[in-house]
């Protein structure tokens, strides 16, 4: 059965990667590619530079942001978490899948001498509320700006989505149950290694969740994720300008929105095709030029995919190097510090 689903899920990549890339070569049938590289040529250095400083320091916002869960977790150090993020994010950008995100935890792990579902627990608590964080800025976009038809449909949906992740985290992290001491199943020592390790994988994992996701935590993540978001607004908003691209706040919102729903699964490296084809829709849907929209879509690629490689790549070569084997933490957190 294990084998089975390797084969399909491999077959199903191989699919979704043909399809992508047939999309990818018709779309760019169409584009003037004469038009696309003299915007590009021609991008205003300045407003690059205040896009670039924009996408770093969003992408130092969630490092700060995942920090505090890692923190509460055992693992201190806010410079960790920043070279861990860093290195993560020049791996996305060679990987397929978010690749770098299993490679940042490991190497956390690794770093900090604790378990991986510690350092993973954190992580999906990060995400989860930077999910909710890019959901809600979708509702209220949606009600709010004038966006598309295609989009604008997805109000009611969006709000929907939102209350379920709500309810989904509250229902996860929310209780802070304890196992009575000195409690034992004892069928657990009648069953096999593999399958008593990763039930103990999983227990560390959820509970470790649940004690580092208290309301004032929860509240400050949200918060900084709201700042995160808002920094890559700035990010393609200065670049659609580097380029002459005439968009509007609400269309720069727009193309962010589209553009990182792409995101939740990688169907190329660092989404190379997939991010231009998409941000590409959605300028064309508001009004703007084909020509000058595939440029621009290349320049925030290379804004958020250049620096944040090279960077990361030099802050943090451990993290795509072997390093010590991983030291399962000796206790998990039961409780939570803001």
């Amino acid at each position: 059965m294990t084998a089975s689903n390797s084969i399909a899920r491999s077959s199903l990549h191989w699919i979704l990667g043909i399809a992508t890339l047939a999309l990818l070569a018709m779309a760019a049938r169409n584009v003037e590619w004469a038009r696309t590289w003299s915007a590009i040529a021609h991008a205003n250095i300045g407003l690059i530079v205040v896009a670039t400083v924009a996408n770093l320091a969003s992408i130092l916002i969630k490092a700060i942001r995942w920090s505090l869960f890692l923190r509460a977790a055992g693992v201190p150090g806010v410079g960790l978490a920043i070279r861990a993020t860093l290195a993560g994010a020049a791996l996305n950008t060679l990987l397929i899948a978010n690749g770098g995100d299993a490679a940042r935890v490991a190497g956390v792990a690794r770093s900090a001498n604790v378990s991986s579902a510690v350092v993973l627990a954190t992580l999906a608590v990060d995400r989860l509320s930077d999910l909710a964080t890019y959901i809600a800025l979708f509702v209220v976009s949606a009600f709010l700006l004038p966006l598309p038809s295609e989009l604008a449909k997805w109000r009611l949906p969006g709000v929907g989505l939102l209350i379920a992740v709500v309810l989904i985290g509250a229902g996860v992290f929310g209780r802070r149950t304890r196992e009575p001491r000195g409690s034992r199943d004892p069928h657990v020592d009648r069953e096999p290694a593999l399958l008593t390790r990763v039930r103990d994988y999983w227990r560390r994992l959820v509970a470790t969740s649940r004690a580092v996701s208290t309301p004032p935590r929860i509240a400050a993540a949200l918060a900084l994720a709201s700042i995160a978001w808002a920094g890559q607004w700035a990010t393609f908003h200065y670049a659609a300008h580097a380029a002459s691209l005439a968009s509007t706040p609400a269309t720069s919102l727009l193309a962010l929105l589209v553009v990182n729903a792409s995101f939740l699964v990688r169907l190329t490296p660092g989404n190379v095709g997939v991010f231009q084809l998409l941000y590409t829709l959605a300028a064309t849907s508001a009004g703007l030029d084909r020509d000058a929209a595939v440029a621009v879509a290349f320049l925030i690629a290379a804004i958020q995919y250049i620096p944040v490689t090279i960077i990361g790549l030099l802050l943090a070569p451990w993290l795509v190097t072997r390093g010590a084997p991983e030291t399962v933490a000796p206790h998990v957190p039961t409780s939570a510090h803001s």
